[in-house]
């Protein structure tokens, strides 16, 4: 039968619409290149850790999955069943404060995180390593917010420098890390 559960994101991987089910665990894809049919069959758990799945995102054929207090890298192994599946060894105990933080730049994930403690801050994925890349500063200002959930992420280059930037809408700022000189500024 079919079924189509919507999702904050969506992230096309080989072929297939990757979406999060809104406040579950679970992934579902659409068919092969086929981003209107979807089967209430094709899904998969995030097992990483029992949270929520609240943003995905695609680079170099891996995909980062982050839930409220963890994520996961996944890669296409080919399976008939589902064909994704986890990279073993990858989960991480940070989790995705804002879903649409989330992004893609100069081969790394970016996006704003949760720790175990609740505290919010700014990772930069390296290889399978999570990487805090917000200063102490940051954080103080981060944690001040009433809510970063609704915080958006871009991303930009200027000459041979990328950005990475964090708009907060309710914050009524905007705070951009250069990832060539490791250093944030206000915009």
């Amino acid at each position: 039968s079919a079924a189509f559960f919507g999702g904050a994101r969506v992230a096309f991987f080989d072929g297939y619409f990757v979406l999060p089910h809104p406040g579950t665990q679970q992934l579902y894809i659409s068919g092969l290149y086929a981003g209107g049919v979807y089967d209430g069959t094709e899904f998969a758990s995030d097992e990483a850790s029992p949270d929520l799945t609240v943003a995905l995102e695609v680079q170099r054929r891996e995909m980062v999955v982050l839930g409220s207090r963890s994520g996961q890298l996944w890669f296409d192994a080919g399976t008939t069943d589902f064909p994704l599946a986890p990279i073993a060894g990858t989960s991480f105990t940070y989790g995705c404060a804002a879903a649409a933080s989330l992004r893609t730049l100069g081969g790394q994930f970016f996006w704003v995180a949760t720790v175990a403690d609740g505290a919010r801050c700014v990772m930069g994925l390296q290889g399978y390593e999570p990487v805090r890349i917000s200063t102490p500063a940051i954080e103080y200002v981060l944690n001040g917010y009433s809510t970063v959930a609704d915080a958006i992420g871009w991303t930009y280059q200027e000459e041979s420098h990328l950005f990475y930037a964090l708009t907060f809408p309710t914050g009524n700022a905007t705070w951009v890390y250069d990832t060539s000189t490791k250093l944030w500024h206000s915009r």
